[in-house]
Order: C-alpha cells, then structure tokens, then sequence
C-alpha cells in the first residue's frame, strides 16, 4: 500500500479568518497549543521519509523497505468472511480511510535459527505465543488492544496447508489452529488459520497481520534502550531464563522477553495470569516510543526503524515502511490514554487448563464489529455524545475473568502501586 502525496489546499475563507481570532482563554488554548505541536511532529515524520526517499539517503530507505518480511495470505483465507463496518473508502492513499482496521498481532514462538538458544533447537514448525486483536477505530481517535487466551477453547475451520491439504475442523485451543498453519515452519499459513479461527468465532474482519519472533522483539526493545518498568514482585523463571528484583527499573530486551514469557513460577501460572504482565510491558513499551524524541535523534531513529523492520513479518498490504508509516500518520492524534487494554472474558472450562469465552465475550467482539467504543459513550470533541448507540457497549472495567491475575479489563495502564 503506497502513499501517495496529496496537494495542499489553500483553506476557505472563514477558516482563515477563525485562525486569526485570538485564542480563547482556559483550556481551549491550551488544546490549541498541543494540536499544533502534534502537527509539527506530524510533519517532522513527513518530512524526514520524504528526505529518506529523495536524498542520497534513498538507499536506507529501501534498505529498510527490504528488511520487512511479508506474506499474501488473501487466498488462504476465503471468500465467506466477516463483511467490513464502516464507509467505502475515497482516499486512493488509504485503502481503509473512513473503515476500522482490525489487525492481528502475534508473538511467534520459533525455535530455529536465532531463536534455537530460547530452548527446543530443532523443534519442529512454529507456535504463537501471544496474539492480541488490535483494534483501529474508523475515525482513528483511539485504538483497542485485545488479548486473545492462547488456551481458549474454540471451533477451528478447516485450512488450507502449505502441501496443498486441508486441515481437518476441530475443537481444541486457539494457539492450535497457528500451529496447524505452521506446522511446517510457515508463519503465512499459520496466521492465516488463526485468523479464519478468529473471524468464526467473533463476527470481526481481520484486515491484516504483524507478527515478531522471540529474537526480532529482543533486538526492538534493544534498540529503544530498554523500557522502565515496575516490577512488583522477585522473579527467577528458568523456563524463561530471567532473574529480575523487585522495583522500577529499565529491562534490556531479553529481560523484556523473560518478563512477558515468565509463568510457572508467578501467580496460579496459568497462560491467562501472564496476559496482564505482557500488557503492562505492552503498555511500558508504548510510553517509551511516545517519551522518546527519536525524529531529533537520526541515528537513533535510523537504529528502531532497523531494529523494526528487521523484526517484522507482515501481510502483504503492510508489508512496506510507507505502509506502516502511514497506519502511523493516521494515528496522529491517539494519545497513550486512548489506548485500551482488554483480555476476553472467560470462565474455566473445567479441565484444569483451558478457558471458554462467556457471554460477556460476545458482547465485547459485537463491539468491536460495529466500531464501538469499549466501556463507555463515544465522546465527541465538545464533551457531548455522537450519534451511534452504545446501549450494548460491554462495560469491560466490570468484567473479571475468573483466575485471571490481571488488571487488563478496560484499562489503559497498568502501574503498580509496589513501586
């Protein structure tokens, strides 16, 4: 998906003369003043991809643009899928201006290669170790960040393998239908299962996939200097080679990877307890993009965007940095409050390790589909409500999943009082 550069227009009259009135007093200057501050950074960003792309630095740029590894997943996914909520789009530079965007974000559990030294070298085939449905709202005000229970108990349609065979439909967990795909080390097959998986269960339309192994979410996190964090409570985790204190500190990457892959010996180690714990890194991780000024820092910037794009594997329509880029143009004006977390609701199912989603699921993914706001009315820039009924809206603040050691439900950040 290219973007492609659109002419500026000299704005109408009563525009401009708006601009020249004084501002008001109180607030309103002050929301005044942020917006044009977002609006130089904004154009900051533009300005440095332009000079990447017409510079002598134009070699970077594709250097970059190569790095990311991408896969056309279209066909594998069929022809009966969710339809997609929102307006046809009228922007030729972004195929989904005025539709939500639903993307899945997988941890790709990989044994070979460069991740043989996390244990199993030679295992066979890849896994998902964690999937999380990111939500884009149409109007791109704010974004949902929904964890999906590896161990959820789901239906698995029929997929298509990479030998030409279909996989028989069954009833297991949904880290399961990943591992159908990617049997044969396939992370193209193995989304696209889990995503025909997703789409059956919930109603939602997945619009596209990133997914990052456990050595390329090392080398991000690296790349960013680390990321503070709170840690509550001493943890020594084998099985996630990590030994860690208590209190705030900065994690390195491996130390990232060991926190967000430490279970056993933490909480009930249920794979549902964890998932509160890699939100509060997802969360951590987010506050140190936003806190860091990489645009005034070029050789910084140059070693995310490496670190990034090296560590990425995408669907075909996101498979470019002017892709990526431009998901993250739109996304301009979210600040890290309009970010929520939220894990599905869910019940034991009653043999001791896996969950089924209860009703309050529904409800959550009803919302989703429609594009409406979790736990609440959508606000609109005056303090009012728009127009789109939000009787069904699941209020996620009050649903606890049982076992769940986690304070992910309709939050957006996850700080502990310990530190």
């Amino acid at each position: 998906m290219r973007h492609a550069i659109r002419e500026r227009r000299r704005p109408p009259a009563r525009e401009s003369a708006a601009r020249d009135r004084p501002a008001p007093p109180g607030p309103f200057r002050h929301a005044r003043r942020v917006r044009q501050q977002r609006v130089r950074l904004v154009a900051a960003l533009v300005s440095g991809v332009a000079l990447f792309a017409t510079s002598g630095a134009a070699w970077t740029y594709r250097n970059l643009d190569d790095n990311i590894r991408s896969h056309d997943i279209e066909t594998l996914l069929g022809t009966d899928r969710p339809t997609v909520a929102g307006s046809d789009p009228t922007d030729p530079a972004d195929p989904h201006a005025g539709q939500p965007l639903n993307l899945l974000l997988v941890g790709v559990d990989d044994r070979e290669g460069d991740n043989a030294r996390f244990g199993g070298a030679g295992q066979s085939g890849v896994r998902s170790d964690t999937v999380i449905l990111a939500h884009i709202a149409a109007d791109r005000s704010r974004v949902e960040l929904i964890s999906i229970p590896r161990d959820s108990w789901v239906s698995i349609p029929a997929c298509p393998l990479p030998d030409g065979t279909w996989s028989e439909p069954t009833e297991f967990k949904f880290n399961q239908a990943f591992a159908l795909g990617g049997a044969t080390g396939d992370v193209g097959y193995g989304v696209a299962c889990s995503i025909r998986t997703l789409e059956a269960a919930t109603g939602i339309r997945v619009d596209g996939f990133v997914a990052v192994d456990f050595s390329g979410f090392i080398r991000m996190i690296d790349a960013l200097g680390g990321v503070e964090m709170c840690v509550p409570e001493p943890i020594d985790d084998p099985d996630a080679d990590i030994q860690l204190d208590a209190g705030q500190q900065v994690l390195d990457g491996e130390q990232a990877l060991g926190f967000a892959r430490a279970r056993k010996t933490l909480g009930d180690g249920s794979d549902t307890a964890r998932i509160g714990r890699q939100q509060q890194l997802l969360d951590a991780t987010i506050r140190t993009v936003l806190d860091q000024n990489l645009l005034s820092d070029s050789p910084a910037l140059l070693r995310f965007l490496d670190a990034a794009t090296a560590s990425l594997t995408t669907s075909s329509e996101l498979g470019s940095l002017s892709a990526l880029s431009g998901i993250a143009l739109s996304l301009r004006e979210v600040r890290r409050d309009d970010v929520t977390f939220v894990t599905v609701p869910w019940t034991p199912r009653g043999d001791g390790a896996n969950v089924v989603w209860t009703a309050e699921a529904e409800e959550l993914f009803a919302a989703i589909a429609a594009d409406r706001p979790l736990g609440g009315e959508d606000e609109t820039s005056d303090g009012g409500t728009a127009g789109t009924d939000t009787g069904d809206t699941p209020d996620t603040t009050a649903t606890t999943a049982p076992g769940a050691d986690s304070p992910s439900l309709g939050g957006s950040h996850h700080e502990s009082e310990s530190c």
